[in-house]
């Protein structure tokens, strides 16, 4: 590889990671159950889109059916979240549903949404 190729993939690779759209592409995920509020907190880091969102759907509804009357709080806090995600889970939370990521069945639940300290409204992350 010649050194001017190099130079411009090493180039490319910061501009990239130093984009203000770039996120983990992979959702990280930790639940904190509270036996005496009955609530389970899923702090969600990374990028959330309509692409991945099934996989939060996936644990959401996993701790639905292990801690059945828990009201389940999706802590978007310290995620990128893209808009059309973010109404996706808002209106899950207005209907006190959950997918169930795999099918099109849903789970009643207590689910209340934390929101990012930003939405991304110019354009879908992927």
């Amino acid at each position: 590889m010649s050194p001017l190729r190099h130079l411009n993939q090493a180039s490319r690779t910061r501009s990239f990671h130093a984009h203000p759209s770039h996120g983990d592409p992979r959702l990280k995920v930790v639940i904190r159950i509270d036996p005496a509020e009955e609530s389970a907190r899923v702090e969600v880091r990374g990028v959330v889109t309509t692409a991945n969102i099934r996989a939060l759907y996936v644990v959401c509804r996993r701790v639905t059916t292990r801690l059945a009357g828990y009201e389940i709080v999706v802590d978007l806090a310290h995620a990128r979240v893209s808009a059309a995600a973010f109404e996706e889970l808002r209106e899950h939370a207005r209907q006190s549903i959950v997918s169930s990521g795999i099918d099109s069945s849903v789970t009643p639940c207590r689910l209340r949404i934390v929101d990012p300290h930003v939405i991304p409204r110019s354009k879908e992350l992927a």
